[in-house]
Formats: structure tokens, sequence, C-alpha cells
């Protein structure tokens, strides 16, 4: 029998990360299947087997059953769910942004350089508009198929979380494995990791383990909160990224319909 393929969907900074690993360690440590971390059109292809187990969860950026003919096999032949989390772009766009401030130039939006490689008139007007278009076409293929969450809600409560996703995946999960997944991906927990991992490659290179098996990198945490934009953002900043982004805030109560 063929498994489930499980699409981790969320947009960058919007902790999709953090749920992709707690969706992971569920299907795992349940015996239902494996995680293979970002998607690969081979791995489509390679992992589609029983040995597999009942579900495959992967990583992706993209809405699969348009730009892949096996994500739309796999939605037709009702082998496809989804799990997504949603926050609000203009707190999405400070985590970008911050990340960003280590690097080269970074354009506001009256056009001033600052610090960072970063264009922030770009990627309100052109990349968000893009990414949440894509991640709207998972959640409008219904509940039964995809399951999503607020950054808010999932960042606050993440037993809660871990419990919903088991539920989403029909995974009886027992109490004490759920409060033991949720422990590791606490803001906490996870820059502790961060800490030993940066500790262990300073000490023995060589000898250091990937952070991830199958993840090239885990995204460091910046805040982990809400409400960002209000001491990041400019008023003219946090405009036009209402601007171009309104119908999907409206939709999932960022701004006022």
């Amino acid at each position: 029998m063929k498994p489930t393929w499980v699409f981790v969907a969320g947009t960058y900074r919007t902790a999709s990360t953090t749920q992709y690993l707690i969706t992971r360690d569920i299907v795992e440590e349940t015996k239902n299947g494996i995680g293979i971390g970002y998607h690969t059109e081979g791995k489509l292809v390679d992992r589609d087997g029983p040995r597999s187990g009942r579900y495959v969860v992967c990583k992706v950026f993209v809405f699969l059953p348009v730009t892949s003919p096996h994500g739309k096999r796999f939605l037709e032949e009702k082998r496809l769910k989804a799990v997504c989390t949603v926050r609000d772009p203009r707190d999405t766009m400070v985590s970008i942004y911050t990340n960003a401030i280590r690097l080269g130039v970074v354009r506001d939006v009256g056009g001033r350089e600052r610090k960072g490689d970063f264009n922030f008139v770009e990627h309100a007007t052109i990349f968000f508009p893009e990414w949440l278009g894509r991640l709207t076409r998972w959640i409008d293929l219904g509940p039964e198929i995809t399951y999503y969450s607020r950054f808010e809600d999932l960042t606050l409560n993440l037993f809660r979380e871990t419990n919903q996703i088991a539920r989403h995946l029909d995974i009886d999960l027992d109490e004490d494995l759920a409060h033991d997944i949720a422990s590791r991906y606490t803001v906490q927990a996870q820059r502790a990791r961060k800490r030993q991992l940066k500790a262990q490659r300073s000490r023995a290179p060589d000898e250091a383990k990937a952070e991830d098996p199958w993840l090239p990198s885990i995204p460091a945490i910046n805040f982990g909160t809400s409400g960002l934009y209000r001491t990041w953002l400019s008023g003219p900043e946090a405009s036009l990224v209402v601007e171009h982004n309104e119908e999907f805030m409206k939709r999932f109560g960022y701004i006022d319909d």
C-alpha cells in the first residue's frame, strides 16, 4: 500500500520548520512513516512506496497539485494531506528583515539603504503576495485535507499543536509522548540546541553531527513572538505590507474586514 503524503506548506519565517519537525516526530515515533525534509520531485518518486510507511512528511514552498504531476496524482488518489502555519505578514516581514540585517544592503520603503541584503518593497509587493497565494491554495483544499494553525496559537501552546496535528492525521498519540515532542520545540529548547551544536563544531568540527538528517539547516529563532511590526516597521512600511496583502490579512483576522 502506498503512503499518504503530508506536505508542511507554511511560508518562510512562520514557524513552518517547527511545525514540520513536530509532524515528523509524531509520524516517526508512532511508527507511522518517515520525514524526508524539503521537497524534490525525485523524492516524490523514490519515497512513494510501501516501505515508507503510512505517511511521508515533506516540507514544501510551492502548491504541488499544480506544479507537480506527482502532487496532482497524490491529490486525485486521495493520498495527500497538508499542514500549514499562518502568520501576520507584517511580523513575517520583520523576521525576514532581521535575518537580512547581517548581510548586504537593505532598501526600505523610502529607498534608503540600511545594513542587510534585502529589498523591502520587492518583498511586500511581489514576494509576499505570491507566497501567501500559494499558502491560501493549500488551505482552500479544505479541512479534511489541510490543517492550519495561526503562529500566535502554535507558539503559545505547543502541546495543543502537537495533539491537533496528530488528530488531523488520525494518529493515536500518547499524552506523555505528546508532551515530550512539544517540549523539544520551545524557543528555549531550540536555542539551547543551537548553542550546543555551535560549541561542538567549535571543539571538534570534523566530528560535529548535522543539526537534522534531512534539512540542510534549521532556521534560528529571532523572536518567537507576535506584534513585532509595531516597533520594527515604520508607518509607511506597515501600510505597504497591508496594501498588497490585504485580502489574506482580512481573511485570517490580522486586520478588520
